[in-house]
């Protein structure tokens, strides 16, 4: 029983698909943790791209509050410092984000 069915080819293979089998988990090892370092870099750069949205919101309300205290007390030095830095007062005028006043 020589030929294909005597077993000679078989030792080979079996080598060669162990092998390669163990050079596919590492590669797989390997990319497994490539794939976890992008996505802590990506979770990092949102949750910064959240906190600025957050600290964007405050300042918003920290300018507001700030002209309308301006507006209250008549302080033209701080309106003028507002307005330096782009702040434009408007008297009467409703805040940005409040509701419209009821007809009456």
């Amino acid at each position: 029983m020589d030929g294909w069915w005597s077993g000679t080819w078989l030792r080979p293979t079996a080598i060669a698909l162990a092998l390669a089998s163990i050079a596919l988990v590492i590669v797989n090892g390997a990319l497994t943790l490539r794939i976890q370092n992008a996505q802590a870099v990506l979770t990092q750069r949102q949750q910064f791209i959240n906190q600025a949205v957050q600290v964007s919101r405050v300042a918003q309300l920290l300018v507001q509050t700030i002209a309308k205290t301006a507006l209250a007390t008549k302080d033209d030095a701080l309106t003028a410092l507002l307005e330096r830095h782009g702040v434009r007062l408007q008297p009467g005028a409703p805040a940005e984000g409040a509701p419209p006043e009821a007809p009456k």
